[in-house]
């Protein structure tokens, strides 16, 4: 190899030095580059002994960064190979040994899981520092991550079975709640009262069942009522208690039928306890309604009275505003025609500044003076035209003014007739509430 071979081979490295390109390479290419360099030193032919310490000098420099950056990435290396194992740990830890046989719930899983994906995914990354070692920690994880599989496996297979186990039970008993509920519907023949806390205590697993007398024939139908409500009570507090044996399907296929007995089994009472008390309860609501429709009229009397009182003390504030109003549009308009004998002798003397303005606008023959001239000119005539546009504007005002004064006189008139009124009324209501 010749010398200048083995400079470009060094600037090449110095460059990927400089540009930090070096940050990119592994341990193993890094190291892999110290001995190419050192070798291709051996191989170089050079002129003289300073030529060649002069290079060894320059190839040392880079061979000890290059050795450096390798140290760095080593540990680096280390670091993460040490993270990764104590992840692969982790799961270990979790799983437990052979001979542990922890039970594992479905939120222990999906942590697992959850670990196993994130180990995963860490450990896929190219930071290990040799081959050897990420070999060793894949073949743990993936051992780890089968066991895991196959806990997983094993628990729905168990919660498959009981879940048939439990589906199985479910409809039996379902069928025998099912069966106590109809009894309990209000329209269930008579005879099977007796049957009912037979059947409650079958399904409670007890010898003891309520005993019944209905011997008395007037109360024949209450003691129905009640025996069937309190049996589908007593239904209600077993499959409570008992839910854990059904299924969530039959739960809300008994829960249901309880709804819709319950809901005749209501309307039969409200119909038996109207038929008891129908003549009283009449006699009670027409009373309440006599007393609730005179409180309710004497309620309506004492608002309309309050009401029409305040509707004549806003009446006699109206008139004393119209009253004000008609002094304030007198004074107004005669300052308006005050002001507007002001604007037109405020015109007239524009006029007279416009005549001097037009005399010397005439007699002048200064070019720069006529423009002042004309600009002041047109000033006064700009002027003149906003003094009689705000005199029209006044004469519209006054015009609107005197109507309003010759309208208003009608509107007190108006007010006071209201007032009267409303005094006349006010007198009505207040006899109307001492008879």
């Amino acid at each position: 190899m010749t010398i200048i071979e083995l400079q470009n081979t060094i600037e090449k490295i110095q460059e990927q030095l400089n540009t930090g390109n070096i940050a990119s390479l592994d341990s193993r290419v890094l190291s892999t580059m110290r001995k190419e360099l050192f070798e291709n030193f051996k191989l170089t032919s050079f002129a003289t002994s300073q030529e060649r310490q002069e290079k060894w000098a320059t190839l040392q420099l880079l061979l000890d960064t290059l050795k450096e950056r390798q140290t760095v990435l080593d540990k680096q290396g280390e670091e993460f190979a040490k993270e990764a194992e104590a992840k692969i740990a982790a799961i270990k830890e979790l799983i437990g040994n052979e001979t542990n046989d922890k039970v594992f719930t479905k939120d222990d899983l999906e942590t697992l899981k959850k670990q196993v994906f994130e180990t995963g995914e860490f450990i896929r990354q190219s930071n290990w520092p040799n081959k050897e070692r990420r070999t060793t920690a894949w073949d743990r994880f993936k051992e780890y991550r089968e066991v895991v599989r196959l806990k997983e496996d094993v628990f729905y297979s168990q919660l498959r079975e009981e879940r048939t186990k439990l589906t199985e039970q479910s409809s039996s008993l379902t069928q025998a709640v099912l069966y106590a509920i109809r009894a309990c519907h209000p329209d269930s023949a008579a005879e099977n009262l007796a049957d009912i806390p037979g059947m409650i205590a079958a399904l409670s697993n007890t010898n003891e069942p309520q005993q019944i007398s209905i011997d008395k024939e007037e109360s024949k139908s209450q003691n129905a009522l009640k025996i069937k409500s309190e049996g589908l009570r007593d239904l209600r507090k077993f499959v409570i208690e008992n839910r854990d044996g059904i299924t969530r399907e039959d739960k809300q296929r008994i829960f249901a039928a309880i709804d819709e007995v319950q809901e005749e089994l209501d309307k039969a009472w409200t119909i038996h306890k109207e038929g008891l008390q129908q003549k009283r309860e009449e006699w009670e609501e027409r009373q309440k309604q006599r007393e609730q429709k005179h409180a309710e009229w004497e309620q309506k009397q004492k608002e309309f009275l309050d009401r029409l009182e305040d509707r004549l003390a806003k009446q006699y504030a109206f008139k004393e505003k119209l009253a004000v109003v008609y002094e304030k549009q007198n004074a107004f308009w005669e300052r308006l025609e005050k002001r507007i004998i002001n604007q037109q002798d405020y015109i007239q003397q524009i006029n007279t500044q416009l005549n001097e303005l037009e005399d010397k606008y005439a007699m002048t023959s200064d070019s720069k003076y006529r423009e002042k001239l004309s600009e002041w000119i047109k000033g006064k005539y700009s002027k003149i035209e906003e003094v009689e546009t705000d005199i029209k504007d006044m004469e519209e005002k006054i015009t609107d003014a005197k109507k309003n004064i010759e309208d208003l006189p009608g509107r007190i008139s108006e007010v006071e007739k209201s007032i009267a009124e409303i005094q006349q009324k006010i007198t009505e209501v207040k006899q109307n509430l001492l008879a």
